[in-house]
């Protein structure tokens, strides 16, 4: 898997172009589904915006890429704002930027131009960190037998989540690489390194 950031908060910024007046947000999500909901709640807050125009990339499965020109000209608005989280390597991420008009038509260029300055500057009042894809394991023992468990999870470069304990101890740790060989409950996650 190539190495990808992420963003550690949400963050606002305002642009004036030409009279115009351009308001980005980035924002995390996990989903495309939750991006949609964000995007129709900023909607209904700028409902006399003249454009609403957004760009994520998340990890689903997969890698998915997805972009809005909101009513500008086609490629003029969404895919700058998409090549802004490309060119920084984010994902997890969703970035709208909502235009008031003010009068002055930009043409191709002032508006790829203007819709790109407008995701950088809120990328740049946020702290971008880097993430890596790591296996959360879930292992059951005998508590005589944790002790050697615990040694194993931490030679292997794990970091332990959570110990629960009853009739068997089960731990919840995450590592850098899938161990299938102690136990069958294994799933990848993206975690930031802060």
């Amino acid at each position: 898997m190539t190495d990808f950031s992420a963003i550690l908060h949400e963050s606002f910024a305002e642009l004036n172009v030409q009279r115009s007046k351009f308001y980005s947000h980035v924002f995390e999500i996990d989903s495309v589904s939750q991006a949609r909901e964000r995007i129709k709640a900023l909607s209904r807050s700028y409902n006399d915006a003249t454009h609403l125009c957004w760009a994520l990339r998340v990890i689903e499965t997969e890698l998915i890429e997805l972009s809005s020109d909101g009513g500008e000209p086609s490629g003029t608005a969404g895919f700058p704002i998409l090549n802004v989280l490309k060119e920084n390597n984010l994902v997890n991420l969703c970035c709208v930027v909502i235009r008031y008009f003010g009068d002055v038509k930009l043409g191709i260029r002032g508006l790829i131009d203007a819709y790109s300055q407008a995701a950088r500057l809120a990328l740049a009042k946020t702290e971008i960190v880097e993430i890596k894809k790591v296996f959360e394991h879930v292992f059951e023992c005998k508590y005589e037998e944790l002790g050697i468990l615990l040694g194993i999870i931490r030679k292997l470069g794990g970091k332990i989540e959570k110990i629960e304990q009853s009739d068997r101890v089960t731990v919840r740790a995450l590592l850098p690489q899938k161990i299938d060989q102690f136990h069958a409950q294994v799933k990848e996650k993206l975690v930031k390194v802060i």
